[in-house]
């Protein structure tokens, strides 16, 4: 179960880290904009780590209501995450590291979701 949950969900979130910080090193946007970015698109994999575990995990009878659900699910935290990048100020959050933070929120918070499936699961 540990390698299975590794390799769906520690590889593509190792690899987000990796690029997250070339882009930091690099980029002459500022810390709060590439962690920013780096939340969208933690929401972003954790889609496409959900759609691709329901092809391996078995999930007994209502397999595909449980995908349904869970992508959703995936798709209003990446929505959330999408309406505090875009709308902050409307929001009354007009510090970056807040929006920044907050939006990593949305990401992590996906990222648990397929984790915690996979462990409830057994990792087959």
């Amino acid at each position: 179960m540990g390698l299975y949950i590794l390799s769906a969900v520690g590889l593509p979130f190792l690899a987000l880290v990796f690029f997250t910080v070339l882009e930091a090193a690099f980029s002459k946007e500022g810390i709060w904009t590439v962690l920013s970015a780096a939340g969208l698109d933690l929401c972003r994999i954790s889609i496409g780590i959900v759609g691709a575990m329901f092809l391996e995990v078995q999930i007994r009878a209502a397999a595909g209501t449980v995908a349904a659900v869970v992508l959703l699910l995936e798709l209003i935290l990446a929505a959330g995450a999408m309406l505090v990048s875009n709308r902050a100020t409307d929001l009354g959050i007009s510090r970056q590291s807040v929006k920044a933070f907050g939006i990593l929120a949305f990401g992590i918070i996906s990222m648990v979701i397929p984790s915690v499936l996979i462990v409830i699961n057994g990792g087959r």
